[in-house]
């Protein structure tokens, strides 16, 4: 699977300032694997969420930026040097009570869709594996995060339609409601929610595609995976066929839509079914099962990226060798080109040496909000 005349993009220097517990770290970071060891509770998840955050600016744990910046501080910033493309460039995200700012070599980036994608990561932690269990608006997210990744027309559309959204549905919950003023909105958000749609159709083909062959690997049988996409309209190649079949839905529920006071079908309620030979895996996996499903999808996820923009992704392993035996430790990382850096969380001291044997490590000591190299 290794290609490795293909670029690779990695962090060379990061800084946090007043993120989470750290309270001003700076490091430089080589290529290869990163083993951050230390106790629980002592900032490895932090500063995998904080490369991520970079990559997505957002928090896989929490909502609010507010709850990333660290106690009795005001504000955090988030400040690193990507390598890509055998160039080198500054990235920042500073977040305050008043909102986020993002740069990009210290200039002002007002669209967060032109600065998603200038770093990309790709993270697998623990609370991923309630993904299958959890509610909709969970896989949602996890749709909505790793496509922002790689198709910034995605990011730019998702944003214009729930600001739509939430505008017809404040409108909605108004005393008199002008139905000719609720069709434009309903027509406006449309035609965001069709290119959403498919874009979501397409990458779920292709990610399936590149997830089966990787799950086939690690677990060494020919288990059927499939992703059943459940849209609040059949897809269809046409967007106009789409279209219309949006309209009429819409006119369908307007009623009802009227009475509960908000929009009760679109691209907010739609649902993903991952499947395993034909079954609900949430249902009918292992939970071994459901952690091979979980590390095809993000690898396939990193050969997604790979394929778009010509460059592999960072990886990020939050605490997950733990929960893998040997046979399968090694074919994660044996999957990858040796050049992709991979940041990987573990409280075993020891596990720096168990992946030497693989590949070139870097171990390093996180306590107490402090990062120190081996």
């Amino acid at each position: 699977m290794a290609e490795s005349f293909i670029p690779v993009m990695r962090v060379s220097e990061i800084r946090l300032h007043d993120f989470r517990n750290y309270e001003d770290l700076q490091a430089v970071f080589s290529d290869g694997i990163h083993v951050l060891a230390g106790k629980n509770a002592q900032g490895k998840t932090n500063l995998l969420e904080a490369l991520l955050y970079l990559s997505t600016t957002r928090s896989h744990r929490t909502n609010t930026d507010k709850d990333l910046i660290r106690e009795k501080s005001e504000a955090f910033f988030i400040r690193a040097k990507i390598e890509k493309e055998h160039k080198k460039e500054d990235i920042q995200i500073t977040v305050n009570e008043k909102g986020k700012n993002l740069f990009i070599y210290q200039n002002p980036v007002n669209r967060v869709s032109d600065f998603i994608g200038e770093f990309n990561a790709v993270m697998f932690c623990p609370d991923d594996m309630s993904l299958f269990n959890a509610s909709p608006r969970v896989r949602r997210r996890f749709v909505d995060m790793e496509l922002s990744k790689i198709s910034k027309k995605y990011v730019s559309t998702l944003y214009v339609a729930l600001k739509l959204l939430k505008e017809r549905n404040a409108y909605l919950k108004q005393e008199h409601v002008d139905k000719a003023y609720l069709e434009v909105l309903t027509s406006q958000l449309i035609e965001e929610e069709v290119v959403i749609i498919q874009q979501r159709h397409y990458f779920l083909k292709e990610l399936l595609e590149k997830c089966q062959k990787f799950y086939k690997e690690l677990s060494q049988d020919d288990t059927l995976l499939n992703i059943s996409y459940d849209s609040c309209i059949p897809f269809d190649e046409d967007k106009n066929v789409m279209k219309e079949a949006l309209q009429k839905k819409y006119a369908k529920h307007l009623a009802r839509d009227i009475y509960l006071k908000q929009t009760i079908i679109g691209i907010h309620k739609e649902d993903f079914t991952f499947m395993i030979n034909d079954k609900d895996l949430a249902t009918y996996a292992s939970q071994g099962q459901k952690r091979s499903v979980l590390l095809a999808l993000k690898i396939g996820m990193v050969y997604m990226i790979r394929d778009i923009i010509q460059e592999f992704p960072v990886l990020l392993l939050d605490d997950v060798f733990s929960e893998l035996d040997v046979y399968r430790r090694e074919k994660l990382l044996t999957s990858l080109p040796a050049e992709v850096q991979i940041f990987i969380s573990t409280t075993d001291t020891t596990e720096a040496e168990k992946i030497r044997k693989l590949r070139k490590v870097t171990l390093w000591k996180v306590a107490n909000g402090t990062l120190q190299r081996c």
